[in-house]
């Protein structure tokens, strides 16, 4: 597969890409009632990174820059430079770059994107063949797909628009979608490089992808979702971990055992079940073709869906998802962190309450039996956040530095436990005895890592063991959790691979 060089695009600075930004200009947005006038056309391009670990820079890439190509003898003018905007107002990390247009031929240059104080491109240019926008239709391109790979680089695939691409194209513009069925659909110029980016794209689901809502049910086993339709779980009493593809571009938030089978949700309604061990999957009704964020399986039975559409959290309630039958529950808004701006909301569950930890520090729990909406703040930006068994709840924030918070009483009053503010993963047998990935020493700096351990609620932490994969520094380490099963520790790394401790940190075995 041929790769790409990442560090020829990621770099701060870019004054460049700045300076083609403002010459140009930014395309007209396609917003839900938008139609194409008497002068334009209308633009869209899906791009889906598939990195194995979180804060991938592709996912927060936020405008395409392309040029119109124009008839010989005649030069380029700043109009001819033109941005179009990412939207994901039904997904997660999947983005939709769309805009209305001049007709003519364009072409490729670039993409831009921020993340913290980096101002980066990407060389987009360089992947996709020219494409024509005409009067009163509509270009559909197709799903770009990017993959990291190790060190410094990534592939490039490409997904022919299909009938997901015009599924989404319905979703977030249905007055468009409306008012151009039935007409001609361009797209990209077919080239033998299109060809063999087509040919690469069934690759991807052979790839390390990020893990979702990784998390343990109430019955014990292990279940998570994943980028492009990819789902994986372990049944309690297995050691064997087992994957599945649902045969999606979309991302996979949350899996669940349900109904004696599996029930996955995701991006732009995904909701498939399986009854047969992840071999096929039904597509269900989902309550709203939004972004289905978490599935809670209540005490009673009953499903808990919920759902983000644009900046609202809808939880709703189905006493048999298989029947399609959704009630709604509660809905409350969506909050954002400048802080933290790059971090994605937390699922959380406490025995019939169903929540959300949100980047700001917002905490909000709907009662999956009653519909009562209980909401509350920790006053700091939150990194991480989890629930114990007896409804203790744990947060990871950060104001000026970062810290950990334990609360007793569902989030109504928090206490800071004051752990060091380098470390980078922490988990909680009970409210006594915890584990943190973390300096062995700290001080100004914080030098070498090990796995710490705490029998006294996180006032004073001794070194128990090693990290996952050896070494003195954490950066493998994405999460760490509690197997209730047995009480083994279980690392996820950033890289999707999971590791498994039964002596605390003493000796490490792969678990996937």
């Amino acid at each position: 597969m041929r790769e790409w060089n990442l560090g020829a695009w990621l770099r701060p600075g870019l004054l460049a890409a700045a300076l083609a930004l403002l010459a140009g200009c930014v395309a007209t947005p396609i917003s839900n009632e938008r139609k194409i006038t008497g002068q334009d056309g209308a633009v869209i391009l899906r791009l889906i990174s598939n990195g194995a670990s979180a804060g991938d820079p592709t996912e927060t890439l936020s405008n395409i820059v392309i040029k119109r190509v124009q008839p010989p003898g005649e030069r380029e003018v700043a109009s001819d430079v033109v941005t179009l905007v990412r939207t994901r107002a039904l997904a997660n990390t999947t983005g939709v770059f769309s805009g209305m247009l001049a007709p003519g031929r364009y072409t490729f240059s670039h993409a831009t994107g921020h993340a913290g104080n980096m101002t980066y491109t990407f060389p987009i240019g360089g992947m996709l063949s020219g494409f024509e926008v005409k009067t009163g239709e509509v270009s559909l391109l197709g799903t770009l797909l990017v993959q990291p790979t190790p060190g410094q680089r990534f592939v490039v695939g490409y997904v022919p628009p299909d009938s997901e691409l015009r599924e989404t194209f319905e979703l977030l513009f249905p007055a468009l979608a409306e008012q151009t069925r039935g007409k001609p659909v361009n797209t990209l110029q077919p080239t033998s490089e299109m060809t063999r980016r087509t040919e690469l794209a069934p690759r991807f689901k052979l790839m390390p992808s990020v893990v979702n809502g990784f998390t343990q049910a109430t019955q014990g086993g292990f279940y998570a979702g994943g980028k492009i339709g990819k789902v994986m779980w372990r049944p309690a009493g297995e050691t064997r971990w087992h994957r599945a593809d649902l045969g999606t571009w979309r991302e996979v938030l949350t899996l669940r055992p349900y109904r004696g089978g599996l029930i996955a949700g995701g991006e732009e309604g995904l909701l498939r079940y399986s009854a047969d061990n992840g071999k096929t999957w039904t597509a269900l009704t989902p309550p709203d073709k939004a972004l289905i964020h978490t599935l809670e399986v209540m005490p009673s039975g009953k499903l808990v869906a919920l759902v983000l559409r644009d900046g609202q959290w809808t939880a709703y309630g189905s006493d048999d998802a298989l029947t399609g039958a959704w009630r709604k529950l509660a809905s409350f808004a969506n909050e954002r962190s400048i802080n933290v701006a790059w971090q994605l909301p937390v699922p959380l569950t406490v025995g019939s309450k169903v929540g959300v930890a949100m980047p700001n520090g917002s905490l909000c729990f709907v009662d999956g039996e009653t519909g009562a909406l209980e909401c509350s703040s920790t006053g700091q930006s939150l990194l991480g956040a989890s629930a114990l068994p007896d409804g203790t709840l744990i947060a990871q924030s950060v104001l000026v530095v970062r810290t950990t918070h334990m609360s007793t009483d569902m989030g109504k009053t928090w206490k800071d436990l004051n752990t060091s503010r380098f470390v980078t993963a922490i988990a909680f047998v009970d409210r006594q005895k915890a584990y943190a990935v973390a300096p062995i020493a700290p001080g100004v700096f914080p030098g070498d890592y090990g796995l710490m351990a705490s029998r006294d609620g996180g006032r004073t932490w001794a070194q128990s063991g090693s990290l996952p994969e050896g070494g003195t520094k954490p950066t493998n380490v994405r999460e760490l959790t509690i197997d209730r099963a047995d009480g083994a520790l279980v690392a996820l790394l950033h890289n999707g691979t999971l590791m498994r401790s039964t002596d605390e940190g003493k000796t490490w075995t792969r678990d996937l």
